[in-house]
């Protein structure tokens, strides 16, 4: 097999809390990445090509063996894809010898701006092929919660905790009644997962009450029979995390005023917003479109697994 693919994700609840133990629903989507296999014509260089839509975002090649960077178009994501070749090796030895008789090309069904997985589902696939665990492989290189990566493999909507210092997750059922009226925009800034999360984890250090809290939140969430239920948790858990984050709620700035409850997914301050609402449809979509939101998915356009897909 030349052509391996993986999802990208949302995390719907217990964002930042899930790094200290919180359980946490996060969702595989419709969109991903697919990584190509192409045989080398050049032994001595590694080609990785990155493509979406029509235009390459990241390109790099390296020097097999040493791993060399010898060009890139980016070189801190070079040095990620460096490390990332180099544990997959770590992990499995044998991998060198296939890999480099090959050059990838990559494609994203997303824009690498959005923040739905553009690292973690290379994670993924490099895995896939290296024949290795991916959250084994996440964890060598990376200080995230590695929720995302779970999402990449999996086969619908799962709930994920840091237990005794190592990674859980199953899947759960999450298809609401309501999904009809659940909606997911791009606020229209990329936030730097790594980073902002190093700088978070310095700030605060959550106790066991705060951390179950969003755990019994997340449940309630899978749980939540009717819209209403789910709206008043979604504005539950934006409250206790703003508090603990000491951050304003996205509905207290840029979405004030919103026909419908908001609640921020992944690291606050950019990305995607979860939406809940009663209004009409095209009244939602007008008032998103007058703050210049335009990337606007129903549930089922983009969730992954079971019954959602059309």
């Amino acid at each position: 097999m030349n052509t391996f693919h993986a999802h990208g994700k949302l995390l719907v609840s217990a964002e930042y809390m899930v790094m200290f133990g919180s359980r946490a629903l996060a969702i595989p989507l419709q969109l991903g990445q697919t990584l190509h296999r192409i045989r080398s014509e050049h032994p001595r260089k590694f080609s990785w090509k990155a493509n979406y839509g029509e235009k390459t975002w990241f390109s790099a090649t390296l020097e097999p063996g040493s791993l060399r960077i010898i060009d890139t178009s980016d070189p801190a994501r070079a040095e990620w894809l460096r490390r990332l070749i180099r544990a997959s090796i770590d992990l499995m030895p044998s991998f060198q010898e296939d890999l480099f008789k090959w050059d990838v090309e990559t494609r994203l069904d997303f824009s690498p701006l959005w923040g739905l997985g553009s690292s973690s589902s290379v994670t993924a696939l490099m895995a896939e092929w290296a024949e290795v665990n991916p959250l084994d492989l996440h964890f060598m290189i990376s200080e995230g919660s590695g929720y995302d990566v779970a999402c990449a493999i999996a086969s619908g909507p799962i709930q994920y905790q840091i237990r005794d210092n190592a990674p859980h997750y199953q899947h759960v059922p999450f298809l609401p009644p309501f999904s009809d009226q659940i909606y997911f925009a791009w606020l229209g800034s990329k936030q730097y997962t790594e980073a902002h999360l190093r700088e978070i984890k310095g700030k605060f250090q959550p106790e066991y009450e705060e951390i179950h809290r969003f755990s019994c939140i997340t449940e309630a969430m899978i749980e939540a029979g009717d819209l209403s239920t789910f709206m008043e948790l979604m504005e539950e858990h934006e409250e206790a995390l703003s508090s603990l984050l000491k951050k304003e709620k996205i509905s207290d700035s840029l979405l004030h005023g919103i026909p419908g409850t908001t609640k921020s997914l992944g690291a606050w301050g950019g990305d995607f917003v979860m939406i809940a609402s009663e209004a009409d449809e095209k009244d939602l979509f007008n008032y998103l479109h007058e703050r210049d939101i335009q990337v606007i998915y129903r549930y089922k356009e983009i969730v992954y697994g079971g019954d959602v897909r059309k």
